[in-house]
């Protein structure tokens, strides 16, 4: 790292996305332990961390153009992606998302499935 202001100010904004990270992941379970015994904790603990990593690396593929999916908040995020009640179908060898297109983030999530298949299929 440099020294000097820019060096500092480096720092601070690493640390600071650690901590955003660790609130992120917070909000994904990893703020209560259901269980008493520390295997099923530990369990749980691996499958929040999972999660949270699931919503971060969606995000980083699927939403990149659409700065407010990209930026927000896990609960945000859970809201207007997660909480959407889509089909997955199939025809002809061809899978197809139907959506509700009355839903504000349906164009939104159709973009981010065509972009999740590119980057994959």
């Amino acid at each position: 790292m440099p020294g000097g202001i820019a060096g500092l100010e480096l720092r601070h904004r690493l640390h600071a996305r650690v901590e955003d990270r660790i609130r992120q992941s917070k909000a994904a379970g990893l703020n209560n332990f259901p269980c008493e015994g520390a295997a099923e904790n530990r369990a749980w603990m691996e499958c929040a961390l999972a999660a949270a990593d699931l919503v971060c690396w969606s995000k980083l593929i699927c939403f990149s153009d659409e700065p407010i999916i990209a930026h927000c908040e896990i609960d945000a995020f859970r809201y207007a992606i997660l909480h959407m009640a889509a089909r997955l179908t199939r025809s002809a060898r061809a899978v197809y998302m139907r959506l509700d297109r009355t839903w504000a983030w349906a164009r939104v999530l159709a973009t981010a499935f065509s972009r999740l298949r590119a980057a994959f299929g």
